[in-house]
C-alpha cells in the first residue's frame, strides 16, 4: 500500500478517476480514558487531480480542535502536499504540522522507485535517507490500484506504501473490499451540486489497515474505513487510531476540470 494488475495500464487508471475536491466534517466517535481527550471536532479537505502525462497532485489539510479532560483546548493543523509521476516512479512531498498558528514540524523530500531499488531522500530534515522496498507505491498509485482491484471484484489488496509523512517508516497496507453496491440517497450524504453524481454510482465498503513492516504482534498501527466510489471519491470515513476513533462525514464534493493529456 505489491499488487500485479495484468492488463491494466496507468492510462486506464487516469481515465477512471475524477479530479475532485472533497470536504469532510470530523467528530469524535470513541475514545479511551488513556487518550486524555474530552472532545474533538474538525474538518478535512482533500484534493486530487492530474493525469498520466503531467503526474498526479494530492493536497490534504486536516484541522482539529481538541479539548482535554482538564479543560484545555488546542488546535492542530496538518497540511500535506505531494506530486507523483504518471508512471508512479517519482514522488515529491511536503508535510507541515502546526500547533495553533505555530509551525511545529516540516517534513519534505523526494522518493524514487527504479527497477532494482527505491529510496526517499529528505530535504527537511536535511541529510536523512530511508531505504524503501523495490515494490513500494505512493499515495496516488494506491488509490488507483484500489479502485481497479475493487472493479475486478477482488476482496483483498496488499501493498507497501510510502506517504512521506514520517522520516523513518513506510507501511505494509492490507485493504479489505466488500461487495459492490449502487448507492442510494441514504449512502451518499451530498445531495446537491456535484454530489448528485454519487447517487446510484458503484461503490464498495473498504477497510484499510496500516502495519509497520517490522511488526511482530499482527496489530495495525491504525485503520481507515470508508465507502469508495468508482470515480475515486470516498464517503462515510472512520479513522481508528486505537485509543481514539474519528468519524468523517462527506459534506461537499466538487469535480475539477481535467487537464488535457
Amino acid at each position: 500500500m505489491v499488487l500485479c494488475l495484468a492488463g491494466w495500464t496507468t492510462q486506464t487508471f487516469a481515465a477512471e478517476l475524477a479530479s475532485h475536491r472533497a470536504v469532510y466534517d470530523l467528530q469524535l466517535s470513541e475514545v479511551e480514558s488513556s487518550a486524555d481527550i474530552a472532545g474533538l471536532s474538525g474538518r478535512m479537505v482533500l484534493e486530487w487531480s492530474g493525469n498520466v502525462c503531467d503526474g498526479y497532485t494530492l493536497n490534504q489539510r486536516l484541522v482539529t480542535q481538541l479539548s482535554d479532560t482538564d479543560g484545555g483546548v488546542s488546535v492542530r493543523d496538518l497540511r500535506m502536499a505531494s506530486w507523483e509521476s504518471g508512471d508512479g516512479d517519482e514522488f515529491r512531498y511536503e508535510v507541515k504540522r502546526y500547533n495553533g498558528a505555530v509551525l511545529d514540524e516540516t517534513v519534505s523530500g523526494f522518493a524514487e522507485r527504479t527497477a532494482g531499488n527505491a529510496s526517499a531522500v529528505f530535504s527537511q530534515p536535511d541529510g536523512v535517507e530511508l531505504d524503501l522496498p523495490k515494490e513500494i507505491i505512493f499515495p496516488s498509485e494506491f488509490v488507483r490500484d484500489l479502485v481497479t482491484t475493487a472493479r475486478e471484484g477482488k476482496s483483498l489488496m496488499t501493498a507497501s506504501v510510502f506517504e512521506g509523512a514520517e522520516t523513518d517508516r513506510y507501511f505494509v497496507v492490507s485493504s479489505f473490499i466488500g461487495k459492490a453496491s449502487k448507492s442510494a440517497e441514504a449512502d451518499a450524504p451530498v445531495l446537491e451540486g456535484d454530489g448528485l453524481a454519487l447517487i446510484g454510482a458503484p461503490s464498495w465498503p473498504v477497510q484499510v489497515s496500516y502495519f509497520l513492516p517490522d511488526d511482530k504482534e499482527g496489530l495495525p498501527d491504525y485503520q481507515v474505513s470508508y465507502r469508495l466510489f468508482a470515480n475515486g471519491v470516498s464517503s462515510s470515513m472512520r479513522l481508528d487510531y486505537g485509543d481514539i476513533v474519528i468519524d468523517g462525514v462527506l459534506k461537499d464534493v466538487t469535480y475539477l476540470a481535467p487537464d488535457p493529456c
